[in-house]
C-alpha cells in the first residue's frame, strides 16, 4: 500500500460518492422563524418588543421616565451595607446625581423632604440643585460655629 503525501494529487482528486446532507434541503424549504430578524408575517408575531407591550394596570411610571427623582441606594464596605439618599435628574440622555446624605442623618432626611416638596412644586432640576448646595453650605457653617 502506498502512503499518500501532500504532493500526491491522485489520492485527493478521485471521485467519491457524494455525501448526502439534509441541511441543504432545509434551505430550499420556506422558513418560519420566530426571531426578530426572520419574521415573515406581520399579523402573527410570536414575540412582542417591550415598547409594544401595553399594561393597563401600571399606573406609575418608572422613576427614570420622570425628569427628576430621589433615589435610595447602598454602598457595601467591610461586608456592611450603608444606605444613602441622592437626587437624580435627566439632562438629555444623561443621568446626573447629587448626594444628599446618609439615611440616618437628620440633615439628609430634611434635605430629602425639601427636595420632594420642590419636585412636587414643579421646580427645575437646576433650582433644586441650588437648594441642595445652599443647605449643604448652611450645614457646614453650623458645624464651624460649634
Amino acid at each position: 500500500m502506498k502512503q499518500t503525501t501532500l504532493f500526491d494529487l491522485e489520492a485527493f482528486t478521485k471521485s467519491s460518492i457524494p455525501v448526502y446532507d439534509p441541511f441543504w434541503d432545509e434551505l430550499d424549504a420556506p422558513q418560519q422563524s420566530h426571531s426578530v430578524g426572520g419574521q415573515t408575517r406581520d399579523s402573527e408575531s410570536a414575540y412582542k418588543s417591550v415598547g409594544e407591550q401595553v399594561r393597563s394596570d401600571t399606573l406609575k411610571s418608572a422613576p427614570q421616565h420622570d425628569t427628576h427623582w430621589i433615589e435610595k441606594y447602598w454602598v457595601e464596605r467591610c461586608s456592611n451595607k450603608y444606605w444613602y439618599y441622592r437626587y437624580c435628574w435627566m439632562q438629555g440622555r444623561k443621568i446626573h446625581r447629587c448626594y444628599l446624605g446618609s439615611v440616618r442623618s437628620r440633615q439628609a432626611q430634611h434635605g430629602k423632604e425639601m427636595v420632594e416638596i420642590a419636585i412636587s412644586d414643579g421646580r427645575s432640576p437646576v433650582e433644586i440643585e441650588k437648594l441642595i448646595r445652599q443647605q449643604r453650605d448652611q450645614g457646614a457653617r453650623e458645624q464651624l460655629r460649634l
